[in-house]
Parts: C-alpha cells; structure tokens; sequence
C-alpha cells in the first residue's frame, strides 16, 4: 500500500512538472505568434509606403517629362524664329547690295531697316539668352532630382534588403522554436 502511494506521489509529481512545463511552452509560443503578427504588420506597412513612394516618383517623372517636352517645342519654336531672322538678315543684306544704286534716294528708309533689324537681332539674342538660362536651370534640377531619386532608390534597397535578411534570422528562430517544441513533445509522450 505504501509502496502504492509513493507511485501515485511520484507521477503526480511527474505530472506537475509536465503541466509546468507545457504551460511555459504555450506561453513562449504564443509570445512568438505575437513577434510574428507584429513583424508581418511592420513588413505591409513597409510594403504600402514603399509602393506610395514608387507611385509618387513614378507622377514626378511623367510631370517632369512633360515640362521637359514643353521646354523641347518652346525651343524649337524659339530655333525656328531664329533661324527665320537669319534668313531675313541675308535678304535685308542681298537687298543692300541692289540698292546701292538707290542710295542717295532711299537712305532714310534703309537706316530704318537696319534699326528695325538690329532691335529684333537684340530681341532674338536675348530670348535666346533666356531660353539658353531656362534650359540650363532644367537640366540642372533633373540632374539634382535624377541624382536624389538615385540616392532614395539606393536606400530602399538596402532597407529590402535589411527587411529580408531580418525575415531569414526570424525563419530560421522560427525552425529552431520548432525544433525545441517538437522535442519537448517527444519527450513529453
């Protein structure tokens, strides 16, 4: 009978610890469920934010090629208009030499012309001056702006790639965790 009850103290001891120990084990495992709840919330906010910045470069990117295509025809126009005055500089000089002859009878209305001419050659210079500035400022901003946006890109990966290399260590923690409890529960049965 003695001999019974020293059994029967024995496995309840037995089976105290075992209860204990199956109670810390729930409590490490639900304290890594929570850990991992809260690492995939973090990553989807990452992945959101992320995924708003692609978008707003993406929306800076087509702003800025418009205003450089915008820059392109004001150009163009600004080209055509002075290659047109070139022209006329050439035919206002083609007309000088036929009106040599005219000289004495049409000086005033050639001074006139050559004043006229002068004032859109300075006009055409200057625009030229402002559009040539216009187009320097501009590529000096894309070039800042390529330059920034080089520089978050380059960021971001390396955050990925800290993300990443964190996911790896915490799956690998997870397989050990595994491991632990499934060896606890061998041994347990």
């Amino acid at each position: 009978m003695l001999d019974v009850e020293l059994r029967e103290e024995s496995m309840l001891k037995r089976i105290t610890e075992k209860d204990k120990t199956i109670s810390k084990m729930s409590n490490v495992v639900e304290a890594y469920e929570r850990t991992i709840a809260e690492l995939i919330s973090e990553k989807e906010v990452l992945i959101r934010n992320h995924e708003e910045e692609c978008e707003t470069l993406k929306q800076d990117n087509e702003i800025n090629a418009q205003h450089l295509e915008s820059l392109e025809k004001t150009f163009s126009n600004l080209y055509a208009k002075y290659e047109r005055m070139k022209k006329n500089a050439i035919k206002y000089k083609e007309n000088e030499d036929k009106l040599l002859e005219k000289v004495m009878k049409l000086e005033e209305c050639l001074r006139a012309q050559e004043q006229r001419y002068e004032k859109m050659k300075s006009h055409a210079m200057s625009q030229l001056e402002i559009a040539n500035t216009k187009i320097d400022e501009a590529i000096r901003n894309h070039s800042q702006e390529a330059a920034k946006l080089k520089a978050q890109i380059k960021k971001e990966e390396v955050y990925r790639i800290s993300i990443n290399e964190q996911l790896i260590q915490k799956s690998k923690e997870n397989e050990q965790l595994v491991k632990i409890c499934d060896e606890l529960i061998s041994e347990t049965n």
